[in-house]
Order: structure tokens, then C-alpha cells, then sequence
């Protein structure tokens, strides 16, 4: 009886914590190149000890117009890579990039976003007025007529070794990536890729989620009347 109330109760918490992972989908069904967490699943370890490992769906989402000429869409596998100021790199979907003061181009957190020759400076855009700036299908910018670099495009070999480090960016351990092969992706300029979530699916899966919890719960509160009535009767 204790152990069925132990179950249930790793039951609630599992549960719990699956409502918190579709909340937090739903909450981000707006935001730019956002994956879906996929609900906890229970894993086993090497030694037998069971933990939780959060996983996100790579699908791809929808491929948004915005006709900005520094807004990125990728269409097939592969990140941008981003630095931040410290040299921790970042991977992400979210192509809102824009020019920084210092005559950088940067994502939407002031990271620098990569090219092959590193950090992509756009001083030559700064220089050149009314410059119109051009962006490949392989990544190539070009302002007027002149390539300024062309964008890092990273793959990894194991997707499920990404760790969201906050909205549309990963994180990724090592040397667990390598720069994506250009028959694998292409750039759009002018579009934005949306968030890959589905709003009916998270709702459906949220309402059955609230269900079992319910559930849970009664078998719980039966278990501990139970063992509560076992108790008494053992005192007389």
C-alpha cells in the first residue's frame, strides 16, 4: 500500500512537470525559431538510476515574410552560431539579425552571429550609402557588389544533446557539431522561421495531462484512507 502511494506520487511529479514543459510551449507559440520541448521522458542510466531528460523537436516550423533584408530564414537542417561576449557559442533558428553599433551583425540578443571567417563585421555596409545588401541561398552576403563573408551554417550529430539556454537558443557540449553541408539548407532573406509548436495538439495533450492527474490524486487520497483505516484497526 505505502508503494502504491510512493508510485502515485512519482506519478504527480512526472505529470507536474510534463504540464510545465506544454505551458511553456504554449507561452512561446509566437516566438521566432522556438522548438518544442518534448514532454519528460523517464531514462535509466548506466548504474539503474531512473532520471528525466528534456528533448526538443528539431521539426521545422513555418517560413514567415517579413521582406526585411536582415531577417534569416532557415529552410533544411543546420544554426546560425552566435558568440556572445565571453565566446560561449549559441545555436539557434532565430534569424532577427540586425547591424550593431560597432558595425557588427547580431541576433536579437546582441550575439554575434558567426561566419566562416568568424564574427561577420558589416563596416562596409556603414561605409556605402543606400548600399543594398544581398543574402545567397548558400549564406553569402553581399553588399552591392562586393561579399563581405558568408554565414556559418552548424549542423550537430546528435540533436538530443542540445540544451535550450533560453528561448530559440541551444547550447551544445565539445566539439558535438560541424558545419552543415549547403545541399542540406538554404537561407531566405526577408523571412523569419515561426515556432514549430502546434497550439490543438499542446491543448489536447494538456487537458488529457490534467485528466490523469486528477485521477492520481483520488487514487492517492484512496490508498492513504486506506492504509489510514489498516492503521486503526492494528491499534485495536
Amino acid at each position: 500500500m505505502i508503494k502504491g502511494i510512493y508510485t502515485a506520487g512519482r506519478s504527480l511529479v512526472h505529470r507536474t512537470k510534463n504540464i510545465d514543459v506544454i505551458a511553456n510551449n504554449l507561452a512561446n507559440i509566437s516566438t521566432t525559431g522556438y522548438k518544442r520541448e518534448i514532454p519528460f521522458s523517464e531514462i535509466i542510466n548506466s548504474v539503474g538510476e531512473i532520471g528525466t531528460k528534456k528533448l526538443s523537436s528539431q521539426l521545422q516550423g513555418e517560413i514567415i515574410q517579413t521582406s526585411n533584408p536582415l531577417d534569416l530564414a532557415l529552410d533544411g537542417q543546420g544554426f546560425f552560431a552566435t558568440k556572445n561576449e565571453d565566446g560561449m557559442l549559441e545555436l539557434t533558428r532565430d534569424g532577427r539579425f540586425k547591424v550593431s553599433d560597432d558595425g557588427y551583425l547580431i541576433d536579437n540578443n546582441k550575439r554575434r552571429v558567426l561566419g566562416k571567417n568568424g564574427a561577420i563585421s558589416m563596416e562596409e555596409l556603414m561605409q556605402t550609402k543606400d548600399a543594398h545588401i544581398l543574402v545567397t541561398k548558400s549564406g553569402e552576403i553581399k553588399v552591392g557588389n562586393k561579399t563581405i563573408d558568408q554565414i556559418l551554417i552548424l549542423d550537430v550529430y546528435d540533436a538530443s544533446a542540445l540544451q535550450r539556454s533560453g528561448g530559440s537558443n541551444f547550447l551544445i557540449d565539445g566539439e558535438q557539431y560541424f558545419a552543415a553541408n549547403e545541399d542540406n539548407y538554404s537561407v531566405s532573406q526577408g523571412f523569419l522561421e515561426g515556432a514549430n509548436t502546434n497550439p490543438m495538439i499542446e491543448m489536447q495533450a494538456m487537458i488529457q495531462l490534467n485528466k490523469e492527474y486528477e485521477s492520481t490524486t483520488k487514487i492517492m487520497a484512496a490508498l492513504d484512507k486506506s492504509l489510514e483505516q489498516a492503521n486503526e484497526i492494528g491499534k485495536v
